[in-house]
């Protein structure tokens, strides 16, 4: 009978509910059904040949070494890096936002035309804190931006307006007529970029002269933007056809499409080497990409129902799901 012997871990990072694959050699068969260890935390395989194993991350699950053991022996794996749940109970469509105290700005955006619960709908985390209710009684609220100055502005796809913090608990709303504006970001020269998810960018002079930059494709969700540092503006738009491109647009406005064939992809945002990542679907994976050179997509982060993404001051990857925010180390600080 050969001995269990672990070669791989892919990835070796996740959110609780992402699927890691571990591959290797007698993995099942003769030596028993095998059980997976997330540190002392286990959990139960969806699939176990012997080459490969498919684990769900196990909710409360923490960083530390992956090992599986059967019947007669356990085998360790490397380090594997967990992302540290900050809040949930949320409802973020789009990426959140770190301001310049270093703490994440997200929301509970809800279904079109509906009040948040309890009427909170922005929600600020600060840094070893709980997320604390920031703003009350915005009615879908979508994309949020800070701006040069580090004024915070949200879209807000149900009236279809951009609305400006001026102070504790008080917006004002400075553009309208944006159709259903979701995501939104600045450029260093304070022009803001908006997401209307209908099939329109829109460019917005610090002035205030609104006019369209490109058309993409109606999404079926929140358009997602980020800032390259070539200066261009990176767009996805996932539609129903599960085979979309993250497109790039130019000051002019010509679409270009810099990687093909993702499914779902929403949340992306570059890091502080200048590297691409995306939250979507690829080859039957899930979770968040980083984006090669060679534009091709690898899974670096496992996880379920993600939604948006951005980096803090620190440099860590923030991560939103479908209802919760989580934090994890970036790049990772231990290798196998």
């Amino acid at each position: 009978m050969m001995t269990p012997r672990i070669k791989q871990i892919h990835p070796l990072a996740g959110v609780e509910g992402g699927r890691v694959s571990i591959l290797g050699e007698a993995l099942s068969g003769e030596v028993g059904l095998p059980a997976p260890r997330f540190e002392s935390l286990e959990s139960r395989p969806l699939i176990a040949s012997p080459t490969r194993i498919v684990v769900p991350i196990p909710e409360d699950a923490v960083s530390g070494f992956l090992a599986v053991a059967w019947p007669e022996t356990v085998v360790q794996g490397p380090y594997f890096e967990v992302a540290e749940k900050l809040a949930e109970e949320l409802h973020p469509v789009a990426n959140p936002v770190v301001d310049r105290q270093g703490a994440i700005l997200t929301t509970f955006s809800g279904s079109r035309g509906q009040a948040a619960p309890g009427g909170v709908s922005v929600f600020r985390i600060p840094s070893g804190r709980s997320a604390e209710p920031f703003l009350s009684d915005l009615v879908n609220p979508t994309g949020l931006a800070l701006d040069p100055e580090g004024a915070l502005y949200i879209s807000c796809r149900n009236d279809g307006t951009i609305r400006k913090v001026t102070g504790p608990g008080q917006v004002e709303t400075v553009i309208e007529g944006l159709g259903i504006p979701t995501g939104i970001v600045f450029d260093a020269a304070g022009r803001l970029y908006v997401g209307d998810r209908s099939g329109t960018v829109h460019i917005v002079e610090p002035q205030g002269a609104t006019r369209p930059l490109a058309r993409l494709p109606a999404s079926v969700a929140a358009y997602h933007l980020a800032l390259g540092p070539d200066g261009m503006l990176y767009v996805t738009a996932p539609t129903l056809s599960n085979d979309d491109p993250i497109y790039r647009v130019s000051a002019s406005g010509e679409v270009t499409s810099v990687v093909e064939h993702l499914a779902r992809p929403q949340g992306l945002a570059f890091d502080r080497e200048g590297v691409l990542y995306v939250v979507a679907i690829a080859r039957g994976e899930r979770g968040v990409f980083r984006i090669g050179t060679d534009r091709q997509p690898t899974l670096v982060v496992a996880g379920e129902n993600l939604i948006g993404l951005t980096f803090d001051d620190q440099g860590r990857m923030v991560i939103a799901s479908a209802n919760a925010i989580y934090r994890l180390a970036w790049p990772l600080e231990r290798a196998a």
